[in-house]
């Protein structure tokens, strides 16, 4: 199978569609778009993976155009660990930080990869924004990058975490 090619940041809109609405003059969250375009992806190891310790979750919602995508990075993952939750621990791979979220760039006026569905965060606790020495699994940004998608631990303003299926411009 061949690798996908993610559009850049500056053409997302066009390649997954526009997640704005516009309500009472204010940019907000487009409903409709949403019920089109975002789609579950199953987490493996989801009986323990949690936005906090008390919040199980199962699935990340994300754009249908990289659900695919993103389904096969994560099994990739958990073969990569050989399906031991104990490693899944281990690397941060069970603190999910998000997928789907409408909202800006941090910093920026423009929408964030999190507002189309083809970003997701992983272990924010040890991957922070601004971090400069991100503790992200080589696995995990291998399986992530043999798919295309682009890790935020590299940036001049390091995000460890994140993880988006849009080429940087």
């Amino acid at each position: 199978m061949t690798k996908p090619v993610w559009p850049l940041q500056s053409q997302c809109k066009a390649f997954y569609g526009d997640p704005t609405s516009v309500i009472r003059g204010a940019p907000a969250p487009n409903a409709e778009w949403e019920r089109m375009h975002l789609v579950k992806v199953f987490i493996p190891w989801s009986a323990h993976a949690s936005w906090d310790k008390d919040l199980r979750i199962r699935t990340l919602r994300v754009h249908s155009k990289c659900a695919a995508s993103l389904e096969r990075v994560l099994n990739a993952i958990w073969e990569a660990v050989g399906r031991d939750q104990n490693e899944i621990d281990r690397i941060g791979m069970s603190s999910v930080g998000g997928g789907h979220n409408w909202r800006l760039m941090r910093g920026g006026n423009a929408l964030s990869t999190h507002s189309y569905g083809c970003a997701v965060d992983f272990d924010p606790e040890r991957n922070g924004l601004g971090d400069n020495s991100p503790a992200m699994d080589k696995r995990v940004i291998k399986a992530f990058t043999d798919e295309g998608w682009v890790w935020g631990g590299q940036w001049k303003r390091p995000d460890g975490m994140h993880f988006q299926a849009a080429r940087v411009d």
